[in-house]
């Protein structure tokens, strides 16, 4: 009888290298990286029962920045176990070429403007995070806007805050403060811009389309 432990837990079944390498990048996304990210949401909400207090405000700023850093590390490593293609190098050109796409399946008349003072490179989790922002945005175009026309720019929002904004002609709604409407996925792209320590803006009137604005801090990009 062999002496050896049988093989358990989430990591018994991989059969290769990689395949440990993708159980092993699954296992911290689920159980740590979703714990952090729920952290910083709480963290944003209780500011809100502290206005007027700058000591506490304080205090709770430095606890999201720390968490943000041991994010952004894991992040990383969840990047490199997950072998992925990172989109830094030029991701203008990556967000062309998925509005391409786009327009393609959509038939949508498509604009695409770059700001000069847009970065030439971007840190690659970052990258990844702003592009599942507009691919989210865009499927909502898609889906629930009934648009005929939709505006990606990539921009600067202030001084050292960058921005994205995807702006469609849509039908728009009545409310955007209300409870979220099922398969929207603002709830997902509010998480990744408060992970980059930004916020998500949503601007929608009836008749007149909607807006989605992500205002992020620059030195969280690069």
């Amino acid at each position: 009888m062999s002496s050896e432990a049988p093989a358990g837990g989430p990591f018994g079944a991989a059969t290769s290298p990689d395949e440990l390498r993708r159980l092993l990048a699954r296992e911290l996304h689920d159980r740590v990286a979703q714990t952090l990210t729920t952290m910083l949401i709480d963290l944003e909400g209780l500011k809100l029962g502290q206005l007027g207090n700058q000591r506490a405000l304080q205090e709770i700023a430095e606890l999201q920045e720390s968490t943000r850093d041991v994010l952004k590390n894991l992040r990383q490593v969840l990047i490199d176990l997950r072998g992925q293609t990172a989109l830094e190098e030029d991701f203008a050109e990556e967000v062309r070429r998925l509005l391409a796409r786009f327009k393609a399946n959509t038939q949508l008349k498509v604009e695409f403007a770059v700001s000069s003072s847009w970065p030439s490179k971007i840190r690659s989790q970052a990258a990844l995070d702003l592009y599942r922002i507009i691919e989210e945005a865009l499927t909502n175009v898609r889906l629930h806007s009934g648009a005929h026309s939709v505006e990606v720019v990539l921009g600067q929002a202030f001084d050292h805050q960058l921005s994205i904004e995807i702006k469609d002609d849509g039908r728009g709604t009545e409310s955007v403060t209300g409870p979220r409407k099922p398969g929207m996925g603002l709830l997902g792209m509010r998480e990744r811009a408060l992970i980059l320590g930004g916020r998500l803006e949503l601007e929608s009137d009836v008749g007149q389309g909607t807006t989605v604005r992500a205002i992020l801090p620059h030195e969280q990009l690069i």
